[in-house]
């Protein structure tokens, strides 16, 4: 029912949307819980006072009653005139927050004790300062891949006194991409001669699976130095290992065994992320989806992460 007379409000009284400006049309105030009881203390000393014609009663309610309209106002001054210039979002990884920063101006005053937060979802308190622009980072709680809308954002203070709060909600509807959270398992990955569609199971050196010692050479990484080997007598040798490095490789959702399409949607996810490391060139295959061709770099990667985040099944 709150919920409802709530939408109902907002909805008459209009939205804004960034950029904005915070003024009177879009910051709304009311007394907090201590609001109210310190305002019906106010009324019960008032009653008193003119009960008992307490001249002494008068003048600490009128003072205790100034301090508190006083406090209503700067409460109200730390949202108006604040600018909200614009947003930006990250693609996150599902199970991590994902972080939409906001850009903001204080426009001549440090405005303190304000509380950021989307639909009263986990939030962020941070100051903003009086002549620098300011980012925002408010956290989202992320639980599935894919792509959502932030919602509207709920900008709240009750500095100074915490007797008022004093809010505004601001439209944003901005998109932010959620990837696969990364698993690492195996992964049957062939390297491809692409363009022929041929393709050959190879072992190459790399860094996920030891193969064994050998002697060491003038140049090799002292992390590698096989120690247990050194102190039997043995002399120095140093751990190799194979993996997936070199030539093109094409990561395919179908050679994956198993039936839980997130899970392995989420060892894509590692392997591309690995491949990055690597510096491998590798490829997407997706099923009734076109071939992502073997490629390097952030863009690349970020391209393949795009496509397992929306991906889904024809």
């Amino acid at each position: 029912m709150i919920r409802f007379v709530a939408r109902t409000f907002y909805r008459l009284v209009g939205q804004s949307s960034i950029p904005v400006k915070l003024g009177l049309r879009n910051i709304f105030i009311l007394p907090t819980g201590y609001g109210f009881l310190f305002l019906l203390l106010l009324v019960a000393m008032l009653l008193g006072s003119i009960n008992y014609n307490n001249n002494l009663g008068f003048l600490l309610t009128f003072l205790l009653g100034s301090i508190m309209l006083s406090s209503m106002m700067h409460t109200y001054g730390m949202l108006y005139g604040l600018q909200l210039v614009t947003t930006e979002t990250t693609p996150t990884f599902a199970g991590e927050p994902a972080l939409i920063e906001i850009h903001v101006q204080g426009n001549g005053r440090l405005r303190k004790g304000l509380h950021w937060s989307f639909s009263r979802q986990q939030g962020t308190e941070q100051h903003v300062d009086p002549t620098e622009r300011t980012r925002v980072a408010v956290p989202l709680p992320t639980t599935q891949r894919g792509l959502y809308q932030t919602g509207p954002l709920r900008i709240h203070s009750e500095y100074p006194t915490g007797l008022f709060r004093a809010w505004s909600r601001i439209e944003t509807n901005e998109e932010y991409l959620v990837y696969p959270k990364p698993i690492s398992a195996s992964l049957p990955v062939s390297e491809s001669d692409f363009g022929t569609g041929a393709t050959t199971a190879t072992s190459l050196p790399g860094v996920d699976d030891f193969a064994g010692l050998n002697a060491y050479q003038p140049g090799d990484s002292p992390g590698r130095i096989h120690w247990p080997s050194f102190s039997r007598g043995q002399g120095l040798h140093v751990k190799t290992f194979t993996g997936l490095r070199g030539g093109e490789q094409v990561l395919n959702l179908s050679l994956i065994p198993g039936s839980d399409l997130e899970r392995k949607l989420s060892i894509l996810c590692y392997h591309i992320l690995a491949g990055e490391r690597q510096q491998t060139r590798f490829g997407l295959q997706l099923p009734g989806h076109p071939l992502l061709p073997p490629d390097t770099g952030r863009a690349h990667r970020n391209r393949c992460l795009r496509a397992l985040a929306l991906f889904t099944p024809r």
